[in-house]
């Protein structure tokens, strides 16, 4: 049985302050609607590098949304989100964590329509604890970088693949 670090909650502020930061957006061919439905289904596993497996807690989805993402191995990770508009943004934090790697961690996803489908933005912010902090250059250049780019960046296949 897997032994769960606590992650202490954070809220918006934490995007100004963290010392891990990312952002990116995307556009696709599909209306609002088709972008909220992929990125909120079960298929986010599919297209993001490093991640088995997404659980979610049942529907309907809202603020206490609750999501467990498999990363592979013995790395699994529980979010809560604390923001949610459905069809346009969402927002967790991390929770808890298979391994105590962070110290606070904050995901914001925005769709908004376009003149040719829609666009997700993305953000993530983190804090590391100690031993971690001490590698967050290498963990961010060949983890959390490459692993938020295919998140974001592999979408369009998806809903292509899928005729969302």
């Amino acid at each position: 049985m897997a032994r769960w670090h606590h992650i202490e909650e954070a809220d918006d502020a934490l995007f100004a302050r963290a010392t891990l930061y990312h952002t990116r957006s995307v556009e696709v061919p599909y209306p609002p609607e088709q972008t909220w439905a992929a990125i909120t289904s079960e298929g986010v596993s599919s297209w993001t590098k490093g991640v088995r497996k997404v659980t979610w807690s049942p529907r309907p989805f809202g603020v206490g949304t609750t999501r467990e993402v498999d990363m592979g191995g013995s790395f699994k990770l529980r979010e809560r989100f604390f923001r949610w508009d459905d069809g346009y943004r969402k927002t967790f934090t991390g929770v808890e964590a298979t391994v105590g790697i962070f110290r606070h961690l904050v995901e914001d996803y925005v769709v908004e329509p376009t003149e040719r489908g829609s666009r997700l933005s993305w953000r993530w912010a983190a804090e590391l604890n100690q031993p971690w902090s001490s590698f967050k250059r290498t963990l961010d250049r060949y983890k959390f970088g490459p692993t938020g780019r295919s998140h974001i960046d592999g979408l369009a296949g998806y809903m292509t693949a899928n005729n969302r």
